[in-house]
């Protein structure tokens, strides 16, 4: 087996931790309490797969999510060849948002791109529809921790809500210690 066949069989066969995503509920009124901001209704789900497979991929996750999810699911690609899977739910319910995250990561995995997966992030802002901050807690399925990205409005990072953000949830959700292994979303 040479290094890319191992790294290979590692990427498609890894099984991510799904269910800690259902903890994003359970945090929300942590949230809420101590920051003042609500789930807004929208998450994403991130991975990278590469070549004719991520079309593969977009096209079957379309058709297995349309019946099930009220809104079809936004799939769009970056510059360096990352997805991203937008779902939204008009009532801001966040334990059902979750629930289809969960749902979309589930048939990636199920069709061997449980190694591709990269981030999910579930948005939060102020409940008087305010633009003037918002924050994202984002779960790295690698690390199987937690962190927040909060930026103003104004694209740049509010690192002072982050490490609001962080204390609140300290004990409820599990953290990424290390700094350098966040995602800026």
């Amino acid at each position: 087996m040479t290094l890319l066949d191992s790294k290979l069989v590692r990427c498609w066969t890894s099984r991510p931790n799904l269910q800690s995503l259902y903890s994003l509920a359970a945090a929300a009124p942590r949230v809420r309490a101590s920051l003042g901001l609500a789930p807004t209704g929208g998450g994403t789900l991130s991975f990278k797969v590469d070549g004719d497979a991520l079309d593969r991929t977009q096209a079957e996750l379309l058709a297995a999510t349309s019946a099930k999810l009220p809104v079809h699911p936004l799939v769009t690609q970056d510059l360096y060849g990352r997805s991203t899977v937008r779902c939204w739910r008009r009532n801001r319910d966040l334990r059902v948002l979750t629930g289809d995250l969960v749902d979309v990561a589930d048939r990636l995995t199920r069709a061997g791109y449980g190694g591709a997966l990269r981030f999910a992030s579930v948005e939060f802002a102020a409940p008087d529809g305010r633009r003037d901050g918002k924050l994202m807690l984002v779960y790295l399925f690698g690390r199987g921790t937690f962190h927040a990205a909060a930026w103003p409005g104004t694209g740049t990072l509010d690192r002072a809500l982050e490490l609001r953000a962080r204390a609140a949830l300290h004990g409820s959700l599990p953290l990424e210690p290390d700094a350098h292994r966040r995602f800026v979303v």
